[in-house]
């Protein structure tokens, strides 16, 4: 094999292309830098729609919170390998007798799949239960939730669509060489041969032009060095141009633009999408309505007739409403049961409702089995009551069960483990305790007392066996179980305990009292307000429809309750205070028989003293009225709610592709224009015009052959008219949803009189069938109860259960449908962390003063012949008459004297002329 050593010159060179070439390889793009620009760029571009569209810079970020269950602590770029199925990991190790690639087995491993100390930060109590209210909820969501986290990241793919199409009009470099070194055999000569690469990867730049031109220039040099014989070297450089500029087809703004004006149109689209998936979500966690759901991208057929290949982003056009899903109870006769979180507290208020009743039935049940025991009464209503009794316990158990499920079911929505240890506690239903549960303890304890009493009388042996002081309760002063009392005292203990019982039980209820007139100033200061919505009540026509009596929706009439009960408070107390000075004027040496009275009387006003809650709270039970029109909240809807808007900007995108297809129909003609200029010499550098070259010309096509653009044209006219039926359907579905909340609450609004009157009597009726147990048989009557006795108090007590979970129902679905029609009125606003903002103002005072945008929407809500003034509108209606349309709805007619814009027809090329 022939020796030969390369000239130094040469040698060098070779060196210098060689590291160059080395360097060009290690020089691209690494992972962080290349993360980093595109979140930069990302961010910069959602920030300029937020902006656009009414939101402050920097509210959609994905980064995670390291407090998140779904922080990754490891490398972004380099994260290490998550634990593998053990069978399917051999298959990375070797497939087909053939071994893997080696990083796999080298790989850095990690066993945690979700963050390890995520737990730490979670709002705990001392006992380590995870305790939620409204706002926490909420907060947890936005943290750990892999839907919503999912949303952002969606839009966040949306920008780069946009910012790879803004990419398509910039200025691109391209540049690639190649290097060869090449033996000839028995010539005996060897090249070094330096030049463009085959693929095209020259030096060039590039820009594509916003009517359709693209503009090259580019520079290719070729070098050959000859090793053998004459070890010579020639050259060749190349600076070449080109230019086409589409004049018919694939020409003009309208054809070029239109993939940047989509990117761009959906990208605002998507940031809108995601400020009403932000309210959406609070509903969904707060009332368990469903969220349609945030940004979305699209590829693919889904970018319409001739668009087919891009992808992009694009917004539907959905429904107009949502539906309620979670984790409700349902409502029975009162109104639908709520889901989320409020469909929790609903839960938790309907099972102290069923534990109020078990426990009435327990207490009854053994009223009667002591009325039993004293022969009033017969075996078969004994049994009845039992009966009654262990049927709701079982109720309670599975709604116990029930409820736990629900808890599991709530954590996991917001993308936590149903493990954790949660405990739901929110203010928001504590009016619907009627009573005090202290009250309903001391209740408890001032029965027991009696009972403990009945039991030492009836055996006259009682103290001297011991019994009365197992019997009563410890006093005061704790003692050592195994302390040996003195004789004296053990001889006649029961007197001073029940004196120390009495006065305590006395103290509590004197605190209890208190509470009981706070409640009845509370109903004072509510007054006002409530009357001002009966009267508004009184004169609906759902009212009057149905016959509903007057007198419940009659201010006077609550001013008579209230009158009547601070009498019956007033009254209350002359009877307490006396009562109080009894007990207070006890001595230790008092005889049991002359405590016990007063345990009675004690007793029965506590009782008193439970209705008198009960009444004072249940007329400080209000609703917020909602006085508005549908065709009101279609004018405030039109303007706020971000989907409108996207819906009119979907339609106007299917009606621009029609013009974006039809210029495919058209024929080709290009203009052409294309040179290079050449070096002169075999050295490379020199470059003259005398040996360039210039080229100016003319392409043309004819459309004899354009049945594939004739389907994708009237496929595009097609899927337009589709989006107009869409559109006005969608339009139809938010009138119907807003006419359906607004009857709902209006329906409320009259339906909590009717719930908080059945409470009234449902409780009137317990307490009548309870004191006629507890009176005495009337002189010259037979010493026994009708057969019914048992019947009508479990029955009284199942509807007072029933009247209560009733009243809680519509109230609670009153809240639910007013936070709907917030969401979808537009109206509801959120805060930077998620939390819905309160309005405080009347929904009215949005209704917009003028016309809307978009003003041949009002079709949509006025009916033929009808204006948009209303009789109790507090906005002014437009100046201007309506002008009739072809179509039979009104328009608000303009301002100006110039007409409404027409929109080309189908298939023109108006747009593609001006464009051009």
């Amino acid at each position: 094999m022939p020796q030969f050593t390369l000239p130094r010159t040469v040698r060098a060179t070779l060196a210098l292309l060689t590291a160059a070439v080395v360097l060009a390889s290690l020089s691209g793009c690494s992972r962080s830098r290349a993360r980093r620009s595109a979140d930069r760029e990302a961010y910069c571009l959602i920030d300029q729609k937020s902006v656009v569209a009414g939101k402050g810079q920097g509210s959609y970020r994905i980064g995670i919170d390291p407090c998140s269950r779904m922080h990754d602590e490891n490398d972004p770029d380099c994260p290490p390998m998550p634990p593998d199925d053990p069978l399917s990991h051999r298959y990375m190790e070797c497939v087909d007798n053939k071994r893997g690639a080696k990083c796999w087995r080298e790989a850095p491993r990690t066993p945690y799949v979700e963050a390890r100390q995520w737990r730490s930060c979670l709002p705990l109590d001392e006992r380590g239960k995870l305790v939620l209210d409204t706002e926490g909820a909420v907060r947890l969501g936005l943290l750990h939730d892999p839907g919503y986290q999912r949303e952002l990241e969606e839009l966040y793919l949306s920008a780069l669509d946009v910012a790879f199409e803004r990419f398509r009009f910039d200025t691109q470099l391209f540049g690639g060489v190649s290097a060869f070194y090449e033996v000839d055999g028995a010539l005996d000569t060897s090249n070094v041969i330096i030049e463009p690469s085959d693929f095209g990867n020259r030096w060039r730049l590039q820009r594509l032009t916003a009517t359709g031109g693209e503009l090259t220039v580019g520079l290719a040099n070729s070098l050959v060095w000859q090793l053998a014989g004459t070890d010579s070297y020639r050259g060749s450089t190349l600076l070449d141009f080109s230019l086409v500029q589409p004049l018919l087809r694939g020409g003009g703004r309208v054809r070029v633009m239109e993939r940047l004006t989509v990117a761009e149109r959906t990208l605002l689209a998507n940031v809108r999408a995601m400020e009403r998936f932000q309210r959406e979500y609070y509903l969904q966690i707060v009332t368990g309505r469903f969220a349609s759901g945030g940004p979305q991208r699209r590829g693919g057929l889904l970018g319409g007739a001739g668009l087919t290949n891009f992808t992009g982003v694009a917004f539907g056009v959905g429904g107009g409403g949502g539906g309620f899903g979670g984790f409700g109870n349902g409502g029975g006769a009162g109104a639908a049961g709520a889901g989320g979180y409020l469909g929790l507290l609903q839960t938790q208020q309907v099972l102290r409702n069923q534990r109020a009743n078990v426990a009435g039935l327990r207490e009854s049940t053994q009223q009667l089995e002591a009325t039993y025991d004293a022969g009033r009464i017969d075996r078969f209503q004994v049994d009845l009551a039992r009966q009654a009794l262990f049927n709701a316990q079982s109720v309670l158990l599975s709604a116990e069960a029930n409820y736990q499920t629900s808890l599991d079911n709530f954590l996991t929505g917001l993308g936590l483990p149903p493990d954790l240890p949660l405990v739901v506690r929110d203010r928001l239903l504590d009016q619907f305790n009627l009573l005090e549960p202290r009250l309903t303890d001391l209740q408890n304890a001032t029965s027991d007392a009696l009972q403990r009493i009945r039991v030492v009388s009836s055996d006259s042996d009682a103290l001297a066996q011991g019994i009365g002081p197992a019997l009563v309760a410890a006093p005061p002063k704790a003692r050592d179980e195994d302390e040996i009392l003195p004789e004296p005292l053990v001889a006649n203990p029961l007197p001073a305990l029940l004196v120390a019982e009495a006065r305590e039980l006395m103290s509590t209820a004197i605190d209890l009292a208190a509470a009981v007139e706070a409640d009845l100033q509370r109903l004072h200061a509510v007054a006002p307000a409530r009357k001002t919505h009966l009267l508004e009540l009184a004169t609906r026509e759902e009212v009057s429809a149905t016959n509903i009596d007057l007198r419940l929706v009659n201010p006077e009439r609550l001013d008579e309750r209230i009158a009547a009960l601070d009498e019956d408070f007033a009254s209350w107390a002359q009877s307490f205070e006396k009562l109080a000075v009894a007990v207070a004027d006890l001595s230790l040496e008092t005889n049991e028989d002359a405590v016990a009275p007063l345990l009675a009387r004690l007793s029965a006003q506590l009782l008193e003293l439970s209705l008198l809650q009960a009444r004072a709270r249940l007329d400080t039970i209000d609703i917020e009225p909602t006085e508005i029109t549908s065709l009101e909240a279609m004018q405030i809807a039109r303007v706020r709610r971000r989907d409108w808007a996207n819906a009119r900007a979907s339609l106007v995108d299917s009606w621009r592709l029609v013009h974006f297809n039809a210029n495919d129909l058209q024929s080709a003609v290009d203009i052409v224009v294309d040179g290079e200029i050449g070096s002169t010499t075999a050295d490379p550098f020199p470059i003259g015009a005398d040996n360039g070259r210039l080229s100016v010309g003319l392409e043309f096509d004819s459309p004899t052959s354009r049945l594939a653009e004739r389907n994708v044209y009237r496929q595009s006219l097609i899927e337009y008219q589709q989006a107009r039926r869409n559109y006005y359907r969608f339009v139809d579905g938010i009138h119907q949803s807003l006419r359906g909340t607004l009857r709902q609450v209006r329906l409320n609004e009259v339906n909590l009189e009717l719930r908080r009157e059945a409470v009234f009597v449902a409780i009137a009726q317990v307490d009548l069938t309870r004191l006629r147990l507890s009176e005495p048989p009337k002189p010259g009557e037979e010493d026994q109860f009708n057969n019914t006795t048992a019947r009508d108090l479990v029955q009284a007590l199942g509807d007072l259960l029933n009247a209560q979970n009733d009243l809680l129902s519509v109230w609670v679905n009153n809240r639910v449908q007013r936070l709907n029609l917030e969401l979808d009125l537009g109206l509801m606003l959120v805060d930077s962390e998620g939390l819905r903002v309160d309005i405080d103002q009347p929904l009215r005072s949005f209704v917009p003063d003028g016309p809307c945008p978009g003003g041949a929407d009002v079709r949509e809500v006025l009916p033929l012949g009808q204006s948009a003034r209303t009789d109790n509108s507090a906005i002014q209606a437009p100046q201007a008459a309506e002008a009739p349309r072809s179509d039979g709805a009104l328009l608000p007619k303009q301002e100006s004297s110039a007409p409404l814009p027409v929109p080309p027809a189908q298939g023109s090329n108006i747009l593609e002329k001006a464009g051009a």
